[in-house]
């Protein structure tokens, strides 16, 4: 005979831990272990997303077909270029190759004349981008504003990326004219003399080089403007509303924003601008002399004027590896900029 109020002999009590270690609705523990916010198990697996595998699955079938065309167009190229450049092969010799080591190398990239082109490279590519930078900012933000006209401003902006390089260095190989060209025409008109554009060392340097920006500008413009179409309002009206002046707004608040659209155009720029060729080649030839003669205008001399092939692919390896490091570096400072 039981206590009155006591409970039953086998039924369990209001704060006993069963033998299977479940937890009762009045509180008692579980051995199974404590429940997340979401109704799972603590330190239980998590659901797989079989949505987003299978998009995964998906984009790596729809892309298969592109690399299984772009890796070997990418990579037998690069291979061939790398193994020809230890060799001593000369095109149109049917002689078998000879194994010369890094000779190719010493030869070449380490003489005058590579390192001579390598510093007019590199004054092409820095003064083509402190002229297309700071015009296209100019440009971006005109045509940024809501004005009339900006659909033919920013179509006619635009057409030079539209043109051939072929093209262009044509059109202004005849307006570079001394006799016959229409700078020099309009040098006459203001009473000024005329400048052989392409026959002396720095004019036919600075020649190339506005020609080279003329066209780069229409991509610099495009990017901007995109970049600038895509900021939010919200930090500039709150600027302008603390009193910030418009020079203030730009420097402090838009330019930090656009900062990582900047980075990418620059990177973009000055890999193209590592291989400019085709300007020079229709402009110039690379003179007088050697005055605008760049490396992939020495890398073309090389191979198809002296016939080395394996000296050009050396010259190619080296430039490859100029313009490799410069994605590794834009990628650490998009990121620091994005994180300050």
């Amino acid at each position: 005979m039981t206590a009155e109020g006591a409970p039953a002999s086998g039924a369990p009590s209001a704060g006993s831990v069963s033998s299977a270690g479940s937890v009762s609705s009045a509180g008692s523990v579980s051995s199974a272990g404590p429940v997340a916010s979401n109704g799972r198990l603590a330190g239980a697996p998590p659901a797989r997303n079989w949505i987003a595998e299978r998009r995964a699955r998906s984009a790596v079938l729809l892309t298969l077909p592109t690399w299984v065309f772009l890796v070997p167009m990418f990579f037998l190229p690069l291979g061939v270029g790398i193994y020809l450049s230890f060799y001593d092969k000369t095109l149109g010799f049917p002689m078998e190759p000879s194994f010369v080591g890094l000779d190719n190398y010493r030869t070449d990239v380490l003489s005058p004349v590579f390192g001579e082109a390598l510093v007019v490279t590199l004054l092409i590519l820095a003064l083509g981008l402190a002229l297309q930078f700071p015009l296209g900012m100019a440009l971006a933000l005109l045509l940024h504003q809501q004005m009339r006209g900006r659909g033919v401003f920013r179509t006619a902006i635009l057409v030079p990326m539209l043109l051939t390089p072929v093209a262009v260095g044509l059109m202004w190989r005849f307006m570079y004219n001394p006799e016959l060209g229409i700078i020099n025409w309009w040098l006459g008109v203001l009473g000024l003399p005329g400048v052989d554009w392409l026959g002396a060392p720095w004019p036919a340097l600075f020649a190339v080089t506005f020609v080279d920006s003329w066209q780069a500008l229409s991509l610099v413009v495009l990017m901007l403007t995109a970049g600038l179409a895509s900021l939010p309002t919200s930090p500039e009206e709150a600027a302008r509303v603390d009193g910030a002046s418009g020079w203030q707004v730009f420097r402090h608040v838009t330019l930090p924003a656009l900062m990582p659209v900047i980075l990418v155009t620059l990177m973009i720029r000055v890999i193209d601008g590592f291989k400019i060729f085709d300007v020079v080649f229709i402009l110039t030839r690379g003179g007088p002399g050697t005055a605008t003669q760049t490396v992939s205008m020495l890398d073309y001399n090389v191979a198809f004027t002296f016939l080395a092939t394996s000296r050009a692919s050396a010259i190619g390896v080296v430039l490859m590896l100029i313009t490799l490091p410069i994605y590794f570096l834009w990628r650490r400072v998009s990121t620091l900029a994005e994180r300050s």
